[in-house]
Parts: structure tokens; sequence; C-alpha cells
């Protein structure tokens, strides 16, 4: 039975992307360090954006306004009709470059803006959504080249590279496209073109923000029926408490090959009610429950998941994030633990 995560990073931490810092320089000390190191951003600098990051690589954006992407012929064709790679500059995606440029890593994770989000997030001068088709095509161009120019630009920092897509408009894009306000653009369409975005030798991740229990349509989800990733999942704000049907979906997912970053720990100060490692031990008991209930198979997920907060830590104090990833080296032993416990 094949599977994405290899056996030694199970129950190990996966970071989402972003950090509470307003300096690259303590999370570059910390991050490092890790067992999965990752290339962080820091929503506090305009320009580390998670839309913005991506978009100044194109002409024409944020001349008129606040994440304003004016498309004129030429800029579309400059985009779609080359499969050059295209790299984040550094000032917009700061430790991407900057974590690797005196090491060597094992496994490495990096992320990028799914397309859909990129549509949903930007406008056209007269304040109009970029959600169609054609501009779906557009940025799924744009963020494929950028997939290749960070597996270019890693390829020689690290041995295994992880890249996740982060799409946290994705469940508006979908009550967009259920309203019949945009012509041609189906959710099967939009998860099909974005797995094809992946690098053919990474390992795929994806990361929703939302409730993931409700990424489907037509009987059809997002995440379960589409290609086998990495799945992140808020379980904290969204509890796995879902139907017998979305639990055999999820069930064929993880015989497929996919896993789930179980998004156990909270993602902001006020949040955490004790400390970080009986926090974890709590919510992961009663997540794992909550599967479990609902008819997700514990010996499936064992060896398939990974450790990670409801989201990204933007909204933490620094030293809130210091002290998760300080703490990461013993979630695996956490995790092992919990599952030695539900099994007795």
């Amino acid at each position: 039975m094949t599977k994405l995560l290899p056996d030694e990073l199970v129950g190990e931490f996966y970071g989402v992307g972003s950090v509470g810092d307003r300096s690259h320089d303590a999370p570059l000390e910390y991050v490092s360090r890790m067992r999965i190191p990752y290339a962080f951003t820091l929503p506090n600098l305009r320009e580390e954006d998670m839309i913005r990051q991506f978009a100044a690589l194109v002409p024409g954006f944020e001349r008129e306004g606040n994440l304003i992407q004016d498309i004129n012929l030429h800029t579309y064709r400059e985009i779609t009709e080359s499969d050059l790679p295209l790299l984040p500059l550094e000032k917009s995606f700061g430790s991407l470059h900057q974590i690797v440029s005196k090491e060597k890593f094992e496994y490495f994770k990096t992320q990028q803006t799914a397309p859909a989000s990129m549509c949903f997030s930007t406008r056209d001068k007269t304040g109009k959504q970029l959600i169609s088709k054609s501009m779906f095509h557009f940025y799924a161009s744009l963020m494929t080249r950028i997939a290749k120019g960070q597996r270019k630009h890693l390829n020689e920092h690290c041995d295994n590279l992880m890249l996740s897509q982060d799409d946290p408009a994705l469940g508006f894009v979908i009550e967009i496209i259920n309203k019949g306000d945009v012509s041609n653009l189906t959710l099967k369409h939009i998860m099909k073109v974005t797995d094809q975005i992946y690098p053919s030798d990474v390992i795929p991740g994806f990361h929703y923000c939302d409730d993931w229990r409700r990424l489907g349509s037509n009987g059809w989800h997002a995440i379960w029926n589409s290609k086998p990733k990495i799945a992140h999942l808020d379980v904290l704000a969204h509890p796995p408490e879902i139907d017998k049907g979305q639990a055999e979906l999820i069930n064929k997912f993880l015989e497929d090959g996919g896993g789930i970053a179980l998004g156990v720990l909270p993602n902001r100060d006020d949040s955490l009610n004790g400390q970080i490692s009986e926090v974890l031990h709590h919510n992961l008991i009663a997540a794992l429950i909550a599967f479990q209930e609902s008819g997700v198979s514990l010996d499936l997920l064992r060896p398939r998941c990974m450790i990670s907060t409801q989201c990204g830590l933007y909204g933490a104090s620094e030293l809130l994030s210091k002290s998760i990833h300080f703490e990461s080296s013993h979630f695996p032993a956490i995790y092992d633990e919990v599952f030695s416990e539900l099994s007795t």
C-alpha cells in the first residue's frame, strides 16, 4: 500500500507557512533547525501578503491600487504562452531565498497560493473580481511557472521537497460557481488544473483554512476526490464529525496514498489554554476519536498524519510562534503516545 508521507515524518510538525514575527531573523534561526524546515512568510510585511508576493511578478500589478491586476492581451500572452520558471523576488518571499543560502536539508517545505484564490483575491480596475475561466487559466499558468521556479531554486538545497498549494478562498469560489455567476468554470476543473501545477518530483500538499467538510459540489469533494496529497485540515474550529459518505471518501483517499496534516494546535495566544504539549495531547485525542466515530479508520490514519496548527501563525505572538517550533521536536512522541492510548 503506497503513501506519500515517508515513515520518518509521521507525527512531525507541518508548518503552514506564516509566522507572527516582523523580522526574518528569529524565525530563520528556529525554523532552519526543525525536522522539516520551511519557507515561511511574514504577513505583517505588506510585500509578503500571500497574494501580493506572487502577483507582483506580473506586469501591471497594483499600479492602479490595492490588489489590482491590470491585464492586457500582451501580459496575458506573456504569462500563458511561456513555460519558463518564475521565482518570487526576495523582497516578496524573503525566507525562500535566505533560509537555503548556506544549508542543505533532507526535507524542505514551501508553499504558494492556488489559482482559485488568486482569482478571487485580485480585481480589475473597475473592482470586479477576476473569477472566470480565462483568468483561472492565466493564474494557473502563472502558478505553474512559479512552482517550477521554486523547484529549480530549491533543487540543490534539499533532497526532498514538499510543496503545498494554499487555497483559502476556494469555498467562496465554489459559492460563486453554485450561484451560476461564473460560466464554464467548475470545481472539478479547478481541482484538476490545480493538481497539474505540482512538479512531478515533489510531495504535494493542500491547505484550506475554512470548513473543509463542505468543500463539495454535486456529490464530489475537492480534496478527497482529487489527487492524493497531504491535506491540511483545521480540526479544532471544524472537527472531523462527518457523515458516513465523507468518511468512506477519506478512507479511500488514505488508501490511495494521501495524508493529513492535523491542525490540532491553536494559532493564537488567547486560544492556547495550557502547555503546548498538554494541549496537543488533549486536542489530538479528541480529533482522532471524532474521526473514528465517524467511520474513518485509525489504522489508515496512524501512518499518514502530521501535526500542525489550525492555520498559519500570522495572528500569534512572536513568543508563541517560537515556542511551537521549539516544542515540535516532541510532537512525534506525543503522537505515538496518543495512538497507543487509543489502541488499548
